[in-house]
């Protein structure tokens, strides 16, 4: 599972296999979707960016994750 501690906050959030994200703060607990819609729990207040960077659409297995590592244009002909 794909899983980050948010920076400011601390709360672990935690990619589930059903595409869903667990959210836990202290605690409390709460599961989003990748858009941050409060699906269960006792926590209501997620960042929205980063469950859609954790649980969101994801590139394609083999592809370069960061632009930079994208082949320059001149490398590409």
């Amino acid at each position: 599972m794909r899983t980050r501690m948010h920076p400011l906050s601390k709360a672990i959030y935690d990619v589930r296999e059903d595409g869903l994200v667990d959210v836990t703060q202290g605690d409390r607990h709460g599961v989003f979707t990748s858009k941050g819609v409060r699906v269960e729990g006792d926590l209501y207040n997620v960042d929205i960016h980063l469950c859609n960077w954790l649980a969101g659409p994801q590139l394609p297995e083999g592809s370069a994750g960061n632009p930079k590592d994208f082949p320059k244009p001149e490398e590409a002909k």
